[in-house]
């Protein structure tokens, strides 16, 4: 069995892998974050979640086990990954069962549909909240394993748990793994479940490089509190100056969708929150106050909003879409941007 350190498997993660260590760890941001975002309400977890995190390798096996250590859940939902499979007609999806009963040492199979000599590059997804560590990978016996390139990153996607993918069991199943097949355009998904706008968060992926395309998804987090309302404007400001002085593509900021408890529905807590209709306000205050304070950079930024139903039955826990909700968020968003859409 390849340990995780071999070169005949390659890692797609937005910071480079640790393959000193019998075991590795896919990171999406560099430590100075955590001190950056020590006490906001997203825990530890968000960060060091693999969203969007994936290994890549190419096989003919009919299936692969990917063998994990420390594998930890952080949320009570269902959480999986996914293994996709390049086909001449395009990607083919296998997801796993919900993880949530297994922790710690554990092996993953997953079927590749693949015939002897029908070697075909594989993408293999960690979850978008538990975390894990990779010790490594195997194929039947006789099978082909070799390396396979990961792609370019051209997307760089910011935002808060919508972002990350929260609620979704399946990494395919996200708004942006959705849209980055969709537009052939692979994707960091810099998600951070409860994060507030926090430009140093941020600031070295953008950075990093020309983007063909930025999204910025937050702005929701800043509504649980009167105090963190007032300074949503100015943050906004500050991060979308930061972002379109980098020479990217294209800039997009989603503006917060609207919450069940905006019209008094849904859920009346979530983790210790309440989701009543006076935090509801204080989130459309929030939305309004961004709409107003991005207006100053048009048309260099564009800025979308309302891309979920208004419909509470779609948010289980009143914050949260089904993934459902994440296919008609990515539809809607298609259908704003432009040249992608």
């Amino acid at each position: 069995m390849p340990a995780a350190a071999d070169p005949v498997l390659s890692y797609f993660a937005p910071w480079p892998a640790d393959r000193t260590q019998p075991e590795v760890r896919l990171e999406r941001f560099p430590k100075g974050v955590y001190d950056v975002l020590k006490g906001q309400i997203g825990p530890l977890a968000n960060l060091r979640s693999s969203t969007g995190c994936g290994i890549w390798f190419a096989t003919d096996s009919p299936w692969v086990d990917l063998h994990v250590e420390r594998l930890r859940h952080h949320q009570l939902i269902p959480i999986g990954m996914a293994l996709e499979v390049e086909h001449h007609d395009g990607w083919r999806t296998t997801d796993s069962a919900d993880l949530r009963e297994r922790e710690g040492t554990c092996v993953i199979r997953l079927a590749t549909g693949l015939a002897p000599g029908q070697v075909r590059t594989c993408a293999w997804w960690l979850p978008v909240i538990s975390t894990c560590a990779i010790a490594g990978l195997h194929v039947a016996p006789g099978s082909t394993l070799a390396p396979a390139t990961p792609p370019e990153p051209r997307w760089l996607a910011l935002g808060d748990s919508l972002t990350q993918g929260f609620s979704v069991q399946s990494p395919t199943a996200t708004w942006v793994h959705r849209l980055s097949r969709r537009w052939d355009l692979p994707a960091w998904n810099l998600g951070i479940g409860g994060a507030l706008i926090e430009p140093l968060a941020f600031d070295w992926a953008l950075d990093r490089k020309p983007w063909d395309l930025v999204t910025i998804a937050l702005g929701s987090n800043h509504g649980w509190r009167e105090s963190t309302v007032l300074t949503a404007a100015d943050q906004a400001a500050a991060l979308a100056e930061h972002a379109l002085a980098g020479g990217h593509g294209k800039v997009v900021w989603i503006l917060p969708p609207w919450k069940p408890m905006e019209d008094g529905k849904g859920p009346p807590e979530f983790m210790g929150i309440p989701l009543d209709q006076a935090t509801g306000a204080r989130i459309a205050r929030v939305r309004d106050a961004l709409r107003d304070r991005l207006a100053q950079f048009a048309p260099h930024l564009d800025v979308v909003e309302d891309l979920l139903p208004h419909d509470h039955r779609y948010y289980p826990d009143g914050l949260h879409p089904f993934a459902l909700g994440f296919a008609k968020y990515a539809e809607a968003l298609a259908g704003r941007i432009r040249p992608y859409g």
